[in-house]
């Protein structure tokens, strides 16, 4: 009777149908509301004019001025918002956003919590880039109920406001299918390091935090925790004097109004719905059990060293911060020119000042590695190597021409081939996971998407070009083994000089050539 049960045939067929983009199920870029009160955000808010570099190196501000909703504007806008809009020939128009995103999809939403502030009364709110205003989903001081869901968290407590971050999972997976899961940690991160920077920028403390109850934060946004779902709180500002705000015994309501995130055609992936289900946490326990440190250091490897060499007065200007988040854009073919090793220095120092989060405990603490393929640096030897910060510098790993393998490690990219320097963020992901359990996972995938983030405005400040990537997984850990192995990539950002027309070339490395003409021979096994 099996063979005559065709619903096993048909069923396969239909899950292994190949095409390319189907642009009748796109997901809408925006989230929307009706029904709802709507806050117009100010127009005039100012630009921030701290030197990118040295903001994107801020660790923690201590005090800081009492923020307005001037200063949420400027922050907002220049984590999330539309920056520019162009008209193509092909695409259309074209929505250019504050932060870098895989695709071009972003799958971030952006939700602040808050009491009373100049300008703004105490509620919770989602930020809408494209109408540029603020919808109030509650009103009313919240920030106790989401310190209690970060488990008595006092910093969310007192502070001023917290933005949190959710992923509208279907944005990403729509193009990028169950690899989109990662992508949208990715996406969270540069949207946090321009959060993280902008608060440095206007004097702000501000602190990422990844362990919280996750249905609880879900219900207290109105969101269904599945379609789409909060990742990450930063909380924002410093307010030591004021008392906890305590959390409220009466039951939440549900959020009046109706929202909109989807269209109809929706693929359900079952491995986003899994592994996301699995790294929940719904207890004061697992939340406790989330935070504090990893205590991770890599040895050395014993390879030539070469230092980064100390800032001078002719080290690299930045731009502002300001300027260099408007006119960001991520490059899509990159020059072969050389680039001082002043300037890949000060990059590579600045994006690892720290992440200020729940999940590291102090200042250059991180649960990534970084290796280099460094193809055209002034004062550096072509080769791949180990960057190690509490050294301050490069270990060399081998000495060589690698373009074509940066190429091939890149999924077959022309971006890492022509790129002066390619950076590889990696993690011992069984160690993460044993210290954190599955919330690890993505603690690694946001703290890489943020220092990454980092990286891309500490180009762009300047004057370089820089883009992420995805990447052939294995294949990265077995170039950089046997220094990196065990650990896994988790995310890929060529940097150099953009060429003169930014706009992608076709590409085919040596080995990808090569494996294909081994793929046709006979097996070497065969007897």
């Amino acid at each position: 009777m099996q063979n005559r049960d065709t619903a096993a045939a048909l069923t396969y067929h239909e899950s292994t149908k190949l095409a390319y983009i189907n642009l009748t199920n796109k997901p809408p870029l925006y989230k929307s509301y009706s029904g709802l009160p709507v806050i117009p955000l100010p127009e005039d808010f100012p630009s921030p004019e701290t030197p990118a570099l040295e903001a994107i190196g801020t660790y923690e501000a201590s005090g800081g001025p009492e923020p307005t909703l001037t200063t949420l504007t400027q922050l907002l806008y220049h984590c999330a918002g539309v920056t520019r809009v162009g008209h193509f020939r092909v695409a259309g128009e074209v929505h250019f956003r504050a932060a870098a995103s895989a695709g071009g999809l972003y799958p971030v939403e952006t939700y602040v919590v808050c009491r009373d502030i100049e300008g703004l009364e105490a509620g919770i709110y989602h930020f809408g880039p494209d109408t540029f205003q603020l919808t109030q989903l509650r009103q009313g001081d919240y920030r106790g109920h989401l310190a209690s869901a970060a488990g008595g968290d006092q910093r969310i407590a007192t502070c001023p406001l917290s933005v949190i971050f959710t992923m509208v999972f279907w944005r990403s997976s729509w193009k990028y299918r169950s690899r989109g899961y990662r992508y949208c940690f990715w996406d969270n991160g540069t949207v946090a390091s321009n959060l993280l920077a902008g608060a440095g920028a206007s004097g702000l403390p501000a602190r990422v935090v990844n362990s919280f109850i996750d249905q609880q934060v879900d219900h207290l946004l109105g969101i269904d925790g599945a379609g789409e779902a909060a990742t990450c709180i930063v909380s924002l500002g410093g307010s030591a004097g004021d008392s906890p705000v305590a959390t409220s015994s009466s039951a939440l309501e549900a959020i009046d109004g109706i929202s909109l995130i989807s269209a109809p055609g929706e693929i359900d992936y079952p491995d986003i719905r899994e592994t996301h289900a699995a790294t929940l946490l719904s207890s004061d326990h697992e939340v406790a059990g989330c935070q504090g440190g990893l205590g991770h250091s890599t040895p050395a490897p014993q390879s030539p060293f070469i230092p980064f060499p100390e800032p001078t007065q002719d080290s690299p200007v930045s731009a502002t911060l300001g300027q260099t988040i408007r006119e960001r854009g991520s490059t899509r073919r990159f020059d072969h020119q050389s680039i001082p090793f002043t300037s890949l220095a000060a990059m590579l120092r600045q994006s690892r000042q720290g992440v200020p989060s729940d999940f590291l405990v102090n200042q250059g603490d991180s649960l990534l590695d970084l290796y280099l393929i460094v193809n055209a640096v002034e004062d550096v030897p072509t080769g791949a190597y180990f960057c190690s910060y509490e050294d301050g510098g490069l270990y060399q790993l081998k000495e060589g021409e690698f373009r074509h393998e940066a190429g091939h490690l890149g999924f077959e990219q022309a971006l890492p081939h022509d790129a002066s320097a390619v950076a590889f963020f990696m993690a011992d992901l069984g160690k993460i996971l044993e210290r954190y359990g599955n919330r690890g996972y993505r603690a690694a995938q946001l703290e890489a998407g943020i220092v990454g983030g980092k990286l891309y405005l500490a180009a762009h400040s300047l004057g370089l070009g820089a883009s992420g990537l995805t990447f052939y997984d294995d294949e990265v850990t077995d170039f950089f083994s046997p220094h990196a192995e065990g650990k896994s990539a988790m995310f890929v950002v060529p940097l150099g000089v953009t060429a003169t027309v930014n706009r992608v070339r076709p590409f085919r490395s040596r080995i990808a050539m090569t494996l294909d003409a081994q793929s046709r021979g006979a097996s070497r096994n065969q007897s």
